[in-house]
């Protein structure tokens, strides 16, 4: 590890041991070859959407940044299964299979969807400040409870949505 604060420090994945003190607790420990340790970690991906196994960041429960993992595959067996826990919840975004109906009432427009989740109804204020484009056809929508949805491909979800979308693409 690196003296000066201003330095990244990239972790190697054999040096790293994410666990919880306790079944049940839901902060996250990390230990750095087996010599220093941070309570309440927070994990997040440095590029989620284009990269999202990679570098993955680590920070402690005061919010500075403790460093990274550029490859998470050889972490050992526990780690990267609370890795994994961790991502999946940090990062929950339905993806949008198709759409039955969008309506835009007063600014407000409300998508009934069916995402690999399960049936929806998606409301979002403003569309273009809560649409964010990911790819050519591929779009985020952001409800207006913070709730992210992926649109993977929205040329494949028919004229209804594209009539409401085509104003954000």
């Amino acid at each position: 590890m690196s003296s000066n604060q201003y330095d990244l420090r990239v972790f190697q994945p054999e040096e790293v041991r994410l666990f919880r003190s306790s079944p049940g607790d839901a902060s996250i420990r990390l230990t750095v070859n087996n010599d220093v340790s941070w309570y309440n970690v927070r994990i997040s991906r440095a590029f989620p959407f284009s990269d999202p196994d990679a570098y993955i960041g680590l920070r402690d429960g005061n919010d500075a940044e403790i460093g990274l993992i550029e490859d998470t595959k050889g972490l050992d067996a526990e780690s990267r299964a609370l890795l994994e826990v961790e991502l999946e919840r940090r990062y929950f975004t339905p993806k949008v299979q198709a759409v039955t109906v969008a309506d835009e009432i007063h600014g407000l427009v409300t998508f009934r969807v069916k995402t690999d989740r399960g049936d929806r109804t998606i409301v979002i204020r403003n569309l273009r400040d809560s649409a964010f484009q990911l790819g050519p056809n591929r779009l985020m929508l952001v409800d207006i409870d913070g709730n992210r949805y992926e649109l993977p491909d929205v040329r494949s979800l028919g004229p209804v949505a594209n009539n409401v979308l085509a104003k954000v693409i």
